[in-house]
């Protein structure tokens, strides 16, 4: 891990804005609580949206354009310092940004009458600024191999402005479709990193010896990706099936060669290597033709919430200067997100359950961010325990 060196009066007083994970790690978590609590208030009944947004489209849309992309954004900004050797983005600046991400996450919710408008150009304006400050830091060096990040927040964007037509008019298929398709781009970026870190990781900390990628491996596992993203426009489910049947068998055989294995002992791999799991999983209930929420909620609970919650474990660990040891709730969260998982894919199936289900699976998630923003806020909001920059 790179350490970027500065002299303290440099540092922001304020240590939440020092790097680009704090602010995000810790606001996202406590916001999936939030947006999850009230969703779980609409489905019993109990509460409402003080707006008059599509309860569906709000839940969908903040729990990947909110949540996930918000987290995407704090890892990125944060590894982008170790990959290019450039002082991350800290201070006024990121609490801007953070500011950007946050204005929309409470207009929704709060009864201040804001136009529509006006909130989804605040919101379109989150990722296209992270894409900035990425491409600032890798164009400067010429560090081509991470610029690929660039287009994938730049796609994104546009699908959120995809899911925001849908709801400005009334199209259910343009509002799921961005949303849908957001979910498979930002499986992409999972693709991409963990490809990267987990066996990197597991031989680090495990006796496994890493192999060496398959390059038809690699290629076809983002090529069915990417071709899944643009089946979801079509109107073909066979051929979505048939793409998402070649995706999960790709990605498996991939996954399969990272040396799960030997990750039982350390909890921070094993939640990385069955989180990541999720992913084939979710693709192979895609084409065995079950609903498309089905298979789309086994990618978002298990292999975007719980890689998040790993990621996120092990970052903050290592950025704040700490051992990579999580602390021990954080073991029970990493299989109440997996718990989680196999209750939401159920609540699908099993429709005479379905409340009860959904119910428990929103108090498994509930738990385990709990467990994080417990664990975690007091490390985010202080210097490093080392005492160096970040």
């Amino acid at each position: 891990m790179l350490n970027i060196d500065e002299p303290a009066h440099l540092q922001p007083k304020v240590a939440l804005f020092r790097l680009g994970f704090r602010p995000f790690f810790l606001f996202a978590s406590l916001f999936s609580l939030l947006s999850l609590g009230i969703w779980g208030g609409l489905l019993s009944g109990k509460s409402s949206l003080p707006t008059t947004l599509n309860p569906l489209w709000w839940h969908g849309h903040e729990m990947i354009f909110g949540f996930v992309c918000a987290v995407v954004a704090g890892f990125l900004l944060t590894a982008v310092q170790n990959w290019t050797g450039r002082p991350g983005i800290k201070g006024l600046p990121l609490a801007g940004l953070f500011l950007v991400w946050l204005l929309p996450r409470l207009l929704f919710i709060l009864p201040f009458n804001i136009p529509l408008v006006v909130i989804m150009v605040i919101d379109l304006l989150f990722l296209p600024l992270t894409a900035v400050l990425l491409a600032i830091s890798v164009i400067e060096i010429r560090q081509w191999r991470n610029f690929v990040f660039i287009p994938i927040l730049s796609l994104l964007t546009v699908f959120n402005g995809v899911s925001y037509y849908g709801l400005m008019t009334n199209q259910l298929n343009w509002m799921n479709n961005g949303l849908y398709a957001a979910v498979i781009l930002v499986a992409v970026i999972v693709a991409l990193l963990g490809g990267r870190v987990i066996p990197f990781f597991t031989e680090r900390a495990t006796k496994w010896q890493k192999k060496s990628p398959i390059p038809v491996i690699e290629y076809l596992s983002f090529a069915s990706l990417l071709a899944l993203v643009l089946s979801l426009f079509l109107t073909e489910t066979l051929f979505t099936r048939v793409i998402a049947g070649i995706a999960g068998l790709v990605i498996l055989i991939r996954w399969s060669r990272w040396g799960w294995n030997a990750s039982f002992p350390v909890p921070l791999l094993w939640s990385l290597h069955f989180s990541y799991l999720c992913i084939p999983i979710g693709l192979g209930l895609i084409a065995a033709g079950l609903p498309l929420s089905v298979g789309m909620h086994a990618i978002t609970v298990g292999g975007l919430g719980g890689m998040i919650l790993a990621m996120m474990s092990r970052v903050s660990l290592g950025h704040t200067g700490r051992p990579l040891s999580p602390p021990r709730p954080m073991v029970l969260a990493f299989g109440l997100i997996l718990l989680a998982t196999v209750l939401r894919v159920l609540a699908g199936v099993l429709s005479a359950w379905f409340i009860e289900l959904m119910l428990a699976a929103i108090t498994c998630w509930i738990f385990a961010f709990s467990c994080f923003s417990y664990c975690y806020a007091p490390m985010l909001c202080r210097i490093r325990a080392d005492g160096r920059p970040g």
